[in-house]
């Protein structure tokens, strides 16, 4: 009779939590532009870095669990990389990665959130491309497979089920190994981005 009556309150409590949530899902694509930089311990020996222009593009998914509070999950190919230069090298480093970022999302108004979470990039290509005489160098092996870094921003939920989207995502680890860079260089950069909403109004 015991184990009937705990069965019978578990199920009213898991229909009542169940009805009265109010889940929202959303899905949808996106892509645009980055500003990418790389920093480095470097910088102290002669080493000048700039920023370089690249893309992004993917597509992302979402649950809000009240109007306010949500996650979100994107898988994107993103450029990275910089333009730099020393005593020696005059080259801008072109990488590629599959990106993996997982966000927290507030939204305290109808048409705006902040986010922030971590990202975990995987490296699919780096390039070393020589600005004095344009060749190309396959430098994979002188970084890490795996880019981590802090992902935070804002996004705009616009009319016509379009987001506009302004993120920073901050490196926290080395993305190079010591196979030819001494000194740890991360990534860091400035993400633009146009999305539009499938499913979901958020």
């Amino acid at each position: 009779m015991k184990k009937k009556l705990i069965l019978a309150i578990t199920v009213s409590l898991l229909f009542a939590v169940s009805s009265t949530a109010q889940f929202q899902f959303g899905a949808g694509i996106k892509g645009g532009l980055n500003l990418a930089t790389q920093s480095t311990t470097g910088e102290g020996a002669g080493v000048s870095v700039r920023q370089l222009i690249g893309y992004n593009g993917g597509v992302y998914g979402n649950i809000f669990l009240t109007d306010m509070f949500g996650l979100q999950a994107e898988l994107a190919v993103c450029s990275r990389g910089s333009d730099w230069d020393d005593v020696s090298y005059n080259v801008k480093d072109k990488l590629t990665y599959l990106d993996l970022p997982l966000l927290f999302k507030f939204q305290p108004i109808k048409y705006a959130n902040i986010h922030l979470g971590p990202q975990f990039g995987y490296l699919l290509s780096a390039k070393q491309e020589d600005k004095d005489d344009g060749d190309i160098t396959d430098i994979r092996d002188w970084y890490n497979s795996l880019d981590v870094g802090l992902a935070f921003g804002a996004e705009a939920n616009l009319p016509y089920r379009i987001n506009f989207t302004a993120r920073y995502v901050i490196g926290l680890v080395s993305a190079t190994n010591d196979e030819e860079y001494i000194d740890p260089w991360r990534n860091n950069f400035l993400q633009f981005s146009l999305g539009f909403r499938l499913i979901g109004d958020k």
